[in-house]
C-alpha cells in the first residue's frame, strides 16, 4: 500500500493539511501531533510519514536518529556474536546504526501490515546507493511486550541479549545478573543487520 503513498518529513504543514492522526498508543500520536518538532529543532531526531494523497490521510510515521551498536562495551560472547560477521580487518570498537525511536501506523488503516511495509521500506533506505552515511544496524528499543516482539522478530529482528536478565544486569552495570525478582525492564534492545540484505 505504502506505493500508493506520497512519501514526506513530517513537517507542522503537513499536519494541518492531512486528517488528524491517531494510533493505538497515546503517547505515540501525541508524539507524531505535537512533540517531534521540538526533536527536529533539536537534532536529536527526523520524523517521516506517508500520505495517501486522495484523501490526505497520514497512513504511518516514524522516527530516525543516528545511532551504533558499542560491542567493545558488551560481554565477550555478544561481542564475539556481532564481530564474527565483520571481517577482521574491519572490526571498530563500535559500528554505526540507525535508532527507529518512534515508529505508528494510524488506526484507520491497522489491520493491513503496513507495520511491515513500513520496516521494509527502511531497512531498503539505509542501503540506497544515495545514502549519504554508512550504517550497519537498524535499532529499535522495543516496549516488553510479546506483540511488540512477534511483531520485530517476524520482521528478522533480533535480541542484543539472550535474556532480559542479562540485559538488566548490562544497564545496571552488573557483573551478574540479578539473583533476586526484579521489576521488568520496560524495553528491549533488538536489532537488524543491513548486511543480510546485501547477501541475499
Amino acid at each position: 500500500m505504502l506505493e500508493q503513498c506520497d512519501f514526506m518529513e513530517l513537517t507542522e504543514e503537513v499536519l494541518q493539511q492531512c486528517k488528524s492522526f491517531t494510533c493505538k498508543d497515546e503517547d505515540i500520536t501525541e508524539f507524531f501531533t505535537h512533540d517531534y518538532a521540538d526533536y527536529t529543532y533539536q537534532l536529536l531526531g527526523k520524523s517521516y510519514c506517508f500520505v495517501k494523497p486522495d484523501t490526505y490521510e497520514i497512513v504511518c510515521a516514524f522516527t530516525v536518529a543516528n545511532s551504533s551498536v558499542k560491542v567493545d562495551s558488551l560481554p565477550s560472547s555478544l561481542r564475539n556474536k556481532l564481530n564474527r560477521k565483520i571481517p577482521n580487518a574491519k572490526r571498530k570498537p563500535q559500528y554505526p546504526a540507525v535508532l527507529v525511536g518512534q515508529l505508528a501506523v494510524s488506526d484507520s488503516f491497522s489491520g493491513y501490515h503496513i507495520g511491515d511495509e513500513l520496516l521494509d521500506f527502511i531497512k531498503s533506505w539505509f542501503i540506497d546507493p544515495l545514502n549519504k552515511t554508512g550504517c550497519r544496524y537498524i535499532v529499535v528499543d522495543a516496549v516488553n511486550h510479546p506483540k511488540v516482539f512477534e511483531y520485530y522478530q517476524r520482521n528478522n529482528f533480533k535480541f542484543l541479549f539472550s535474556s532480559d536478565k542479562e540485559e538488566w544486569a548490562f544497564l545496571h552495570n552488573k557483573d551478574q545478573e540479578p539473583t533476586t525478582s526484579t521489576e521488568p525492564i520496560r524495553t528491549r534492545l533488538m536489532y537488524f543487520d543491513l548486511i543480510y540484505l546485501r547477501t541475499k
